[in-house]
């Protein structure tokens, strides 16, 4: 009995009490108080229909016990009592309910529990295991407590003929199947509830971090221009939340309208938040190199470019294809340096159209391979246009091993100008997703370099 009573003293809590508020178990606990309460108040009525008689000592017992679990019901209810003492509470009435029991047994000389003994133990289990935070080690050891003193009540007993010993100790194993296959039950929805709020938590945190991540990245970005002699224009559809492609601009003399600009289109190899960050570094690299020296042309731009890629990111093998591009509307030219991109389109005020193709090595591979890049020079007339993208376009599958190509992007510019308010990086954008076949495998960077 000591042992018992230590052991619900020492009780501690676990996840399902944890995640149960105060209000939740104190009235749980009444109620399973009260339904015990009412259920010896109804055995003391179906014995009295049946029998006709009752014992006035069992009826005195019966009823005082049924009182005793109504005022212990109507205590936790009205009694600020904290969470975890009404479940010990509820725990040892359980235990003292079955050590009363075998005490009337044995006076009474039954041969073992009744039919009304089983019912309670029955609708005591299953209700304090579907209300209560029991968890499943409680519920067997309550379970194991009524088999062990039931079947040893029993056994002592003498039983008449044709009395089956294991039939009654079957019964008894019976009635607590129900409560324990709840409270297992609960607890493992429990623990799946608590495992999918704690996944759900945690994918919270990185769907917030990775929003935080994309707007950092996509801050680098420069502000489209849309005034001056020289402007410029790009759409950016990450293949994921956040990507490698990037976009750089430089204006030599942001007050002039005829200012020389210099832009750099990049795309780092990879996806998600390492190219991205990787990108990062390179927007730093290039706002410090455009810093030091405004006008800085696009073959010396590419070569410190790539030098910074060897110095610092050799150990992550990372690989950059880039184009510099740099306009002098002065001298009506632009200056283009592709270091293993796509080639960007040229088209002139006429429609006519010209390929720049890569004249130099990705960056990344080699200092000594870039100082090949070379710089090629076209005039840039007002109307003229320069469309550069990324492979996510060129790589786009159209059909079977089909891709988009830069036949595809071509097509888009021998068309005649349609509609003013889109330029060729929304055309070629909505082209590309119309021939599209499935999802996008990669990021897609477009940039128009336009002179009004």
């Amino acid at each position: 009995m000591r042992q018992l009573i230590r052991s619900v003293r020492d009780f501690e809590s676990n996840r399902l009490l944890d995640n149960m508020s105060e209000s939740e178990v104190r009235r749980s606990t009444a109620q399973f108080l009260g339904i015990l309460a009412l259920l010896g108040i109804a055995m003391i009525l179906i014995q009295f229909m049946s029998q006709g008689a009752v014992g006035a000592s069992q009826l005195v017992l019966s009823f005082t016990w049924a009182l005793f679990y109504l005022a212990a019901a109507i205590t936790v209810y009205f009694v600020d009592l904290h969470k975890l003492w009404c479940v010990r509470l509820s725990l040892l009435i359980i235990i003292v309910e079955g050590i009363v029991a075998l005490i009337r047994w044995g006076i009474a000389g039954q041969d073992g529990p009744s039919e009304g003994a089983l019912v309670g133990v029955l609708v005591g289990l299953t209700m304090g295991a579907a209300l209560l935070p029991w968890s499943p080690r409680q519920t067997l050891i309550l379970s194991l407590m009524w088999i062990i003193g039931a079947s040893l009540s029993m056994l002592i007993a003498e039983h008449p003929e044709g009395y089956s010993v294991p039939a009654a100790i079957f019964s008894y194993f019976a009635v607590t199947i129900p409560g324990v296959m709840i409270s297992f039950f609960r607890m493992s929805r429990f623990q799946d509830q608590f495992e999918l709020h704690f996944i759900q938590s945690k994918y919270d945190e990185v769907r917030e971090d990775l929003q935080a991540a994309k707007s950092i990245h996509e801050r680098g970005f420069p502000k489209p221009k849309s005034s001056g002699e020289i402007r410029f224009t790009y759409v950016y559809r990450p293949m994921s939340q956040i990507g490698g492609d990037s976009v750089f601009a430089s204006i030599q003399d942001p007050g002039e309208s005829d200012s020389a600009v210099t832009l750099v289109l990049f795309d780092v190899t990879g996806h998600g938040i390492t190219a991205a960050l990787t990108a990062n570094r390179l927007q730093g690299e290039l706002m410090r190199l455009t810093g030091e020296d405004p006008g800085i042309e696009p073959g010396e731009l590419l070569n410190a470019m790539d030098r910074y890629v060897c110095l610092t990111l050799a150990d992550s093998a990372v690989l950059v294809s880039a184009i510099a591009i740099r306009v002098v509307p002065e001298k009506g030219v632009i200056l283009v340096a592709n270091a293993g991109h796509p080639a960007p389109v040229l088209r002139d005020a006429r429609g006519q159209l010209t390929r720049i193709m890569p004249s130099g090595a990705v960056l990344g591979v080699g200092v000594e391979q870039i100082l090949q890049t070379r710089v090629e020079q076209f005039p840039f007339e007002a109307g003229d246009s320069l469309i550069a993208y990324t492979d996510g376009v060129s790589e786009a599958r159209v059909s079977g091993d089909t891709m988009y190509g830069i036949e595809g992007v071509e097509s888009v510019l021998s068309r005649n100008w349609v509609e003013q308010s889109k330029r060729w990086p929304v055309q070629i954008l909505e082209d590309v997703e119309n021939q599209r076949a499935g999802n996008a495998s990669d990021d897609i960077l477009i940039l128009e370099i336009y002179r009004a």
